[in-house]
């Protein structure tokens, strides 16, 4: 998160269109998360990594993060906080643990999970 906050110190409005394109892509792949279980979420991450990484201009790094960040932001609103979504959140979190995602990732996703407090919904 430092570094996307660091990109937008600098004036980087490119990042904005990345977390746009980034919403695009977990509507796909949370579109049936009520359906699936955290093992086929788990490999639909895994399998994804590399969108998130091409979305982000082949910047890894700024993939990474943007991946798990966008994931959990996807199902939250800051009006309603996640409202239904909860559950959803949860295994999304479980499912991030589980993937074959990198460690940055998977970092990312357990920081982010803290932060949205998706523990509440266990």
């Amino acid at each position: 998160m430092k570094q996307i906050l660091e990109e937008l110190k600098t004036g980087n409005s490119t990042i904005v269109d990345f977390f746009l394109l980034a919403n695009e892509k977990w509507k796909d792949i949370l579109s049936d998360i009520e359906n699936v279980n955290v093992d086929v979420l788990a490999k639909e991450l895994s399998d994804a990594q590399g969108d998130f990484e091409r979305i982000c201009n082949n910047n890894t790094a700024l993939g990474k993060v943007i991946m798990p960040w966008s994931g959990f932001a996807h199902l939250y609103s800051c009006q309603v906080g996640f409202e239904d979504n909860g559950p959803l959140a949860l295994k999304l979190s479980k499912a991030f643990q589980k993937s074959s995602c990198s460690l940055e990732v998977k970092f990312a996703a357990e920081r982010a999970a803290k932060l949205y407090s998706v523990e509440d919904y266990a």
